[in-house]
């Protein structure tokens, strides 16, 4: 169960446009610099993500919350059909 940190991206979601996807991307950086939610090493760092939907052609990143240890992942790879996506899971602790 997400925390008051993590409950902005607390639902699983798969995005429509890219346009949903930069708004996305914008809310995760203030959630990072917040210290709300921490980036985890990833394949792709959030800040290589341009806000201009100039994306990699493959995004893996990867997050959780310091306070509850839920984990986020957000991927997109724009070889596939498949819409970007961002999933939860309960976190390791």
């Amino acid at each position: 169960m997400a925390c008051k940190n993590c409950n902005p991206v607390a639902q699983k979601h798969t995005f429509a446009n890219r346009g949903e996807v930069s708004r996305f991307i914008r809310k995760l950086r203030g959630l990072v610099e917040d210290g709300r939610i921490t980036e985890f090493p990833s394949f792709t760092d959030l800040d290589r993500i341009e806000d201009d939907a100039s994306y990699p052609d493959i995004i893996e990143c990867n997050f959780g919350c310091p306070d509850c240890g839920m984990e986020f992942t957000f991927k997109f790879n724009s070889h596939k059909s498949k819409p970007p996506q961002w999933s939860t899971s309960r976190g390791r602790r």
